[in-house]
């Protein structure tokens, strides 16, 4: 068989592909790899919980003894290693999910400490950067402070360490993606690394992260 009995491609290309293809094989089974690893997590997940047909039902009103929200919340704690979790469709988007976390957490006179620089745009607003709008976290009375990156656009674990010895602060804010920044988003052994330097220096404070993009 070749794709030329529907396409009029250069051989020479053809060569190249398969050239590159097999250069590439090892990353591929690492990433074949990875997809099987988590799919066997997952279907784990589902059979440890007891995943059934029942469990697929609509729900409607207030979601008394709504056992599908309540299993699907458990396999997805399973799946992430967590003690808990909330997955549901009340969360209309990512910065509707971060401020329920914001506001569950902080309470008024606490402070929180960005470790990735200003955060983006939407969740500004959220936490009163700019100005302290109704109902944002600056109008209940919590403080935000920030450290600023590197010039490489990097973390800067020092100023960090500073900030956190220098106040006690209630939660340690962390952005993995970039946003609207030119900055490089953060790998898991950045946040790894800033989530030591915390417990480091401040045992007691929240590490929260917008883990967006981030998982599997």
């Amino acid at each position: 068989m070749s794709i030329n009995e529907f396409f009029n491609i250069d051989e020479r290309l053809l060569k190249l592909d398969k050239e590159i293809t097999e250069k590439c094989e090892d990353a591929f089974k690492e990433i074949d790899g990875i997809t099987e690893y988590n799919q066997l997590k997952v279907l784990n997940a589902y059979i440890k919980n007891g995943v059934s047909e029942s469990a697929m039902a609509g729900s409607t009103g207030y979601g008394y003894d709504d056992r599908g929200r309540e299993i699907l919340e458990k396999v997805m704690a399973d799946v992430m290693g967590a003690e808990d979790a909330l997955m549901r469709h009340n969360f209309t988007c990512g910065t509707h999910t971060l401020a329920v976390a914001l506001f569950g957490i902080l309470r008024p006179g606490d402070k929180m400490l960005c470790l990735t620089g200003r955060p983006y745009d939407t969740i500004t607003g959220v936490i009163g950067i700019d100005e302290k709008n109704d109902g944002s976290l600056a109008d209940m009375g919590i403080i935000y402070r920030q450290t600023e990156l590197k010039s490489d656009g990097t973390p800067d674990i020092a100023a960090i360490k500073a900030a956190l010895s220098a106040d006690n602060y209630k939660m340690a804010y962390i952005q993995r993606s970039r946003g609207y920044s030119t900055r490089p988003s953060l790998t898991v052994d950045v946040i790894e690394e800033l989530c030591r330097a915390v417990k480091e220096v401040s045992p007691e404070t929240v590490i929260m992260v917008d883990n967006c993009y981030g998982e599997f």
